[in-house]
């Protein structure tokens, strides 16, 4: 609760941390959409995908194809991809990321329709490593106020691009580490639904605790970049002795923050997407979003200072000893 609190005082001492975020959402609401139909770009991947398989697999790949298809099957609406500029968690947060409103209080939004499927893969990648890179120099001013109570904006963009660099790098990590624990287990779903229902949604409960036990390890591994200035081993290392020195507490967190995360996100939604009341919506979620991005950072600092001064006192007891 001291974290949340401090949170919320670091972002109402410095309101310009929310602009980015805001920003982001205003380009969503009310600038252009750059669209593809999902359906379309799903059946173009599985078709490429499935091609190279051979006969033994490709009957889990055509269970995972009708699971794939049926999740999709009301997804009529195009997909904005301008919404890949929130990269979240590891970038700026976007309360209309995932709505995708297509009116605006002036009319249907502009729309530009990718139906490439090569154009979509490029625009897709540009736009992520953009959001990237916003994400570190969002992430990096919150660190400067948390750390200084204060913003140095030329040390801010002297210091963003190797943020960058280790951000993307992180976020690599943390996507081969999901599929490594995920892939085994979905495909072991799969397989033992043939058979059982019940042992498939067993096996991927079993491989959604397993990530989100991933996910909790290394969650501290962005404070350890843009906080402590440690490189992408060291923050990931950091992170994993931090969160088991301090478990109990590293829960309590992620579950508070978690919880008030949907609760708010659900009222910020409440205006509708033609009506300029959404402008208070997106004004609150980018507050209450970086507040919440503030207070995790806070914690990692003391819990980090803590977990220092306990090693440290650990050394003198052996050395008198």
């Amino acid at each position: 609760m001291a974290s949340l609190t401090a949170g919320f005082e670091t972002v109402n001492a410095q309101l310009g941390l929310i602009l980015l975020p805001l920003a982001l959402d205003l380009l969503l609401w009310l600038g252009p959409h750059v669209s593809a139909q999902p359906r379309q770009l799903l059946e173009d991947t599985l078709r490429w995908l499935g091609g190279s398989l051979s006969p033994a697999d490709a009957e889990i790949f055509q269970a995972l194809v009708d699971s794939l298809q049926q999740s999709l099957a009301s997804q009529t609406e195009p997909i904005n991809l301008l919404a890949a500029l929130s990269t979240t968690p590891l970038g700026v947060p976007a309360l209309l990321a995932a709505q995708r409103p297509n009116v605006t209080p002036w009319g249907a939004a502009p729309t530009w329709l990718v139906e490439s499927y090569l154009a979509y893969l490029v625009l897709f990648g540009a736009l992520t490593l953009i959001g990237l890179l916003l994400g570190a120099l969002y992430f990096g001013g919150v660190a400067q106020q948390v750390r200084d109570a204060r913003i140095d904006l030329g040390l801010l963009l002297r210091q963003v691009w190797g943020d960058w660099a280790r951000i993307t790098a992180l976020a690599l990590l943390a996507v081969l580490a999901t599929f490594l624990v995920g892939a085994p287990t979905t495909v072991m779903a799969l397989t033992l639904g043939a058979f059982s229902p019940l042992l498939r949604d067993l096996v991927g409960l079993l491989g959604a605790t397993l990530v989100l036990w991933v996910m909790l390890f290394g969650a501290f591994a962005l404070p350890g970049i843009v906080l402590q200035r440690r490189g992408l081993l060291g923050a990931v290392w950091d992170s994993v002795r931090l969160a088991q020195a301090s478990l109990p507490q590293t829960t309590g967190l992620f579950v508070a923050v978690t919880l008030v995360n949907l609760g708010l996100g659900f009222v910020w939604s409440l205006p509708r997407a033609d009506s300029w009341w959404l402008l208070i919506g997106l004004a609150g979620h980018a507050l209450v979003s970086t507040a919440l991005i503030a207070a995790t950072f806070v914690f990692y600092k003391d819990r980090y200072r803590w977990w220092v001064e306990m090693q440290q006192a650990l050394r003198d007891q052996r050395a008198a000893a």
